[in-house]
């Protein structure tokens, strides 16, 4: 049976065909009319807004606890190579269940990755971040966050600094 995002259907059953037509379609999109619907700097845009989260809440975790290396990027170190919107990125030290349970009123993300987003307060993690080698103390602390085109520098810099306040009680108990 399949996660819960796959509604209790087996996984694995993508329509690949459907997946590949609609890539298909959005390059001749792209062919006809360029960029007039602003795609390409929407993706621009939530690229900064996804670096600026990444750096507020790596710089707030060592001016918090002194220390350089509590946090990790998962995935391709060059940040082009990543989705624009999306931010993984692992927590040592830190259970990001529990920090889910502290912050999930305030700020919306989700632990490890959508495959084993079900999995609550546990040591364990997901069979994705076990592939992508995200080392053991990383990946049971990994965050997933989005941003969008209407995400403000507010909205990246409060759930920063609500991610770097719960993740330094949580290092510090």
């Amino acid at each position: 049976m399949g996660g819960g995002q796959e509604g209790g259907r087996r996984g694995g059953t993508e329509n690949v065909p459907y997946i590949a037509g609609i890539g298909r379609a959005a390059d001749m999109l792209f062919e006809q009319h360029g960029d007039k619907f602003g795609l390409e700097a929407n993706a621009i845009l939530m690229q900064k807004m996804r670096s600026r989260l990444l750096e507020r809440i790596t710089t707030g975790l060592e001016e918090s606890t002194g220390k350089t290396d509590i946090s990790r990027v998962n995935g391709p170190l060059n940040a082009d190579q990543r989705l624009p919107n999306t931010l993984s990125i692992g927590l040592k030290g830190v259970q990001s269940g529990r920090l889910l349970a502290d912050i999930g009123e305030v700020v919306a993300c989700s632990a490890g990755s959508a495959c084993h987003s079900s999995s609550g307060p546990t040591m364990s993690y997901s069979a994705i971040l076990k592939a992508m080698k995200v080392p053991p103390e990383f990946a049971v602390g990994t965050l997933r966050l989005s941003v969008g085109p209407n995400t403000s520098l507010e909205d990246v810099d409060f759930a920063a600094d609500v991610i770097v306040k719960e993740a330094t009680r949580q290092l510090n108990t």
